[in-house]
């Protein structure tokens, strides 16, 4: 039996990590999509209207391809990512 845990512990580290690993990625190119739309000269609050719209199209197209837990799990991180992108503004408001 110790041996189940230690691979299902595994596993769980592996999901755990490839995880942490998308959601850097989602936030590296929101970093990048922000400093684009900064250099065009968009104000902030453009800038997170634009962002907030494609965090609603990732969570849509979510939703159409994924399914079971799966969809559960990415539509859950993209709406935590929505709010992360919101909070400068909310903090401001």
């Amino acid at each position: 039996m110790d041996d189940v845990n230690r691979v299902l512990n595994s596993l769980l580290q592996l999901v755990i990590g490839l995880g942490d690993l998308i959601v850097g990625g989602i936030l590296a190119i929101e970093n990048w999509l922000r400093t684009q739309l900064a250099t065009m000269g968009l104000a902030p609050q453009v800038q997170t209207a634009i962002l907030v719209v494609l965090a609603v199209l990732l969570i849509i197209a979510a939703l159409r391809l994924f399914g079971g837990l799966i969809r559960i799990a990415i539509v859950l991180i993209l709406a935590l990512i929505a709010i992360h992108i919101l909070m400068p503004v909310l903090q401001h408001g």
